[in-house]
């Protein structure tokens, strides 16, 4: 009884995001100018099934055959959100970094659970890995998809924490970096939206659970010192005390807090929403730099 009340909860809550995230993205979107230096493969459907999962690539002039790529992670919640939100940022990342983007979707919760959301995303890896040849990995988000890019990096990278996270999938090729902008870090397991990160299927104790580390990034923050990590986050950003946190505890870790100016309001994911302000550009080159100028 106590859990369907939490769940209702979660949902009242999920579904007020949404209509938030809906207003707030609709007219951004329709207003967005795409840079022309980049090329795009729209739609590439890297999963079959009842719902085809679909990536983009960005690439920018002169790269032709290269080896390494940026895998980009949208946010919103788990619960929301498709690649088109950050075409915009991911083709300005491409030109700044000179190589390629690719921008994924995944099933959303509460449809999937966290371990598949992860699953998805290594199975676009050796998509690309095995369709266009990249090897090498930079893996990108905002928001939750900063949670999953950081993720995808360790469990990429540590086999342990793959199957810890029940992922039955193993990447090919190998991750370098993580780029997080505004990540989620901690979350909890009786509300919106960690409550959603294992499905609900069984009794409780026929339950199979994620370890804490799933619901606090911190936890694992020092298990890989040798992965790059940079942090972005703003001086309006409500993660931020989490960011400051996280980057505390990570070893190396490049880290940007971009301060407002003027009527320029360093919210919750900026650089994804306007990767042309000062600020967005800064984040996006250290980004760039984390992932292909700090080896």
């Amino acid at each position: 009884m106590f859990d369907s009340l939490l769940r209702s909860k979660a949902e009242k809550e999920s579904q007020l995001f949404i209509k938030n995230c809906i207003a707030f993205d609709t007219p951004r979107l329709e207003n967005e100018v795409f840079p022309s230096e980049c090329g795009t493969e729209m739609d590439v459907v890297y999963k079959d099934g009842s719902k085809h999962l679909k990536l983009d690539v960005y690439t920018p002039s002169g790269c032709a055959g290269a080896k390494e790529c940026f895998i980009l992670i949208h946010g919103g919640a788990f619960v929301y959100g498709f690649k088109k939100l950050d075409q915009n940022f991911g083709m300005h990342l491409a030109i700044k970094a000179g190589i390629p983007v690719v921008n994924v979707d995944y099933t959303l919760m509460p449809e999937s659970d966290l371990p598949q959301i992860i699953t998805e995303i290594f199975e676009a890896m050796n998509f690309v890995y095995t369709k266009y040849g990249f090897e090498t990995f930079h893996t990108v988000g905002d928001s939750a998809g900063g949670y999953l890019a950081y993720m995808v990096a360790v469990a990429a990278r540590n086999s342990n924490v793959a199957q810890g996270m029940l992922v039955s999938v193993s990447p090919k090729g190998t991750v370098e970096s993580a780029g997080l902008i505004c990540p989620g870090i901690r979350n909890t397991t009786k509300a919106f939206p960690g409550i959603y990160f294992e499905k609900l299927s069984g009794s409780k104790d026929d339950r199979q659970r994620l370890p804490d580390y799933a619901y606090d990034l911190n936890l694992i923050a020092k298990k890989d010192s040798d992965l790059r990590v940079a942090v972005i986050t703003g001086e309006d950003d409500f993660l931020l005390p989490q960011d400051r946190e996280f980057k505390d505890n990570v070893p190396g870790a490049v880290y940007y807090e971009a301060n407002n100016d003027g009527d320029l309001k360093m919210h919750h994911v900026f650089p994804i929403a306007h990767p042309e302000w000062p600020q967005s550009v800064k984040a996006i080159e250290l980004i760039a730099e984390n992932a292909v100028g700090r080896r």
